[in-house]
């Protein structure tokens, strides 16, 4: 093994001949039946916790116990995906299964829940015959020993996130793009990445420039970055849930601020992760994009591509729309009426600071959509001219001027 392959063994997902033994520990691991025994099962768990842990690894044991394989692992998870479709969620649609390529490709998706958005583009793959990705996944949830050792038999690799100091960062970064580029090209993986550092708790989907400049790294001084976008095969993903799970919990950490350590910032990613997977979503719906061909010089044009391809390929729901409606953002409902009622009442409870910042996180991805759509309508029918007032109403709906005399 050379030193490049050592530098990432800290970061990346169990080999084939590594799958047995991570089998047997997790089958031995008592913390790891309590806790996941008692999601399953809990009122079991509240009166005999002894019993709901040996009905779990007895279960785990049946399910996973033969697995010899990466492959043969998230063969066994598949039926465990297919019931959580089945009981979270009114279902799970895809469209772009014809972007999908045999070649290795670099995802970069939005990002609204913790697991769930890579595991969805993973079950597409699957059935359209394809291979499965690697995830990229904050260290702040690999503390838990048994869930680093789920998340790796995953595909999931280590992006670190507690840095401290410039020295380690660049070593950090440098090594992480490294170990992305030997993915695709010599291992021949294709790779999922949030287009931002963290999930958006606001509903505002927009590529952060750092993270393409991290995954530009390894290959900067070999390729330009439009020779590189092609090398990656960059294809955007976008996620849309009807509902969120944890819509009220974003809502209030927004609103709160509050500075938490390393430590509680862990506990309440594992809790929202459980919460993120158990609880009901309505429908889901994931968009497979076009990968860019266009050629691009800078890493913050390149950054405008993939928020368009994400933004516009976003499929809205009647929450979306009512959530508008709510905040006087458009006079369109269509026919939500019936399900305006229901929607609103999950928020009853809140005081309207909490229940306005839950509505525009909802509204978001249609305020988005909207803007983006006359942005593309004025690029393609150059002949159409801004009058002063419309150019006051661009700006003042959100545009940015010099996005305005670009367009021109």
């Amino acid at each position: 093994m050379n030193n490049l392959e050592e530098n990432f063994d800290s970061i990346s997902p169990y080999a084939d001949e590594e799958v047995s033994n991570v089998i047997k520990s997790l089958t031995n691991d008592k913390k790891f039946h309590d806790l996941i025994s008692a999601q399953i099962y809990p009122s079991i768990f509240k009166i005999i916790p002894g019993l709901s842990s040996f009905l779990f690894r007895k279960t785990f044991v049946k399910s996973f116990g033969n697995s010899k394989s990466i492959e043969q692992f998230q063969n066994n998870l598949t039926p465990f995906v297919e019931e959580m479709i089945k009981r979270t969620t009114d279902g799970f649609s895809y469209s772009g299964s014809e972007n999908l390529s045999s070649l290795p490709t670099l995802y970069i998706s939005n990002h609204r829940d913790i697991a769930l958005d890579s595991l969805f583009l993973n079950f597409a793959r699957f059935v359209e015959g394809q291979k499965t990705v690697r995830i990229a996944i904050g260290d702040n949830l690999l503390d838990s020993g048994f869930f680093e050792k789920l998340m790796r038999l995953n595909k999931s690799f280590v992006v670190h996130r507690n840095i401290k100091g410039a020295k380690e960062t660049l070593i950090k970064l440098g090594n992480l793009s490294r170990y992305i580029s030997h993915s695709l090209t010599a291992d021949q993986e294709s790779i999922w990445i949030a287009q931002s550092d963290g999930r958006a708790t606001d509903g505002h989907d927009f590529t952060d420039p750092a993270v393409l400049k991290m995954l530009y790294l390894a290959s900067r001084k070999t390729l330009e970055i439009n020779e590189w976008v092609k090398q990656v095969n960059l294809t955007p993903v976008s996620i849309s849930y009807e509902y969120d799970p944890l819509d009220i919990t974003k809502a209030i950490d927004w609103e709160d601020g509050e500075e938490l350590s390393y430590e509680e910032n862990n506990q309440r990613d594992l809790r929202e992760l459980v919460k993120g997977i158990k609880e009901p979503k309505g429908r889901v719906h994931l968009h497979i994009g076009k990968s860019i061909t266009e050629k691009i010089n800078q890493i913050e044009d390149l950054a405008e591509v993939i928020d368009s391809e994400i933004i516009t390929n976003y499929k809205l729901w009647p929450s979306n729309y009512i959530s508008a409606y709510s905040l006087d953002l458009t006079s369109k409902t269509e026919n939500f009426e019936g399900k305006k009622k229901s929607f609103l009442f999950r928020f009853k409870s809140l005081d309207e600071t909490t229940r306005k910042k839950v509505l525009r996180m909802y509204s978001a991805p249609f305020q988005n959509q909207k803007k983006y759509l006359v942005i593309i309508l004025l690029i393609l029918v150059p002949s159409v001219k801004l009058s002063p007032f419309l150019r006051w109403a661009l700006i003042h709906d959100g545009y940015n001027i010099v996005t305005i005399l670009i367009m021109y």
